[in-house]
């Protein structure tokens, strides 16, 4: 095998690597749109017992989607409004999370 056959084949399973993972990342954000709650709106979760969802993003490790979310929440102040800090839930807070109407 030349140098020149090796890129040849490499590129190509290159080119099905990012191909299945641009498909994960579709997938996911399809799922994100099918979620019961939405950013911007008010949950509970096993972090914390009123929280507001800043963002809900395709989670990466590294170069690749994981096909997991990753969901960062504002906590409440102590006077019940929404501060700035922000955190990452885990995975299984994120199944923990329920809107508050």
């Amino acid at each position: 095998m030349t140098k020149e056959e090796l890129k040849a084949k490499v590129a190509k399973q290159q080119s099905i690597i990012n191909d299945a993972n641009n498909q994960i990342c579709s997938d996911v954000k399809e799922y994100i749109e099918s979620l019961p709650y939405k950013v911007g709106d008010k949950v509970s979760c096993s972090r914390c017992d009123v929280c507001w969802i800043a963002s809900i993003i395709p989670e990466r490790n590294y170069a690749r989607y994981s096909g997991m979310i990753e969901v960062r929440i504002n906590p409440a102040k102590k006077d019940g409004t929404r501060s700035n800090r922000e955190f990452v839930l885990l995975s299984m807070e994120v199944d923990s999370i329920k809107k508050i109407s």
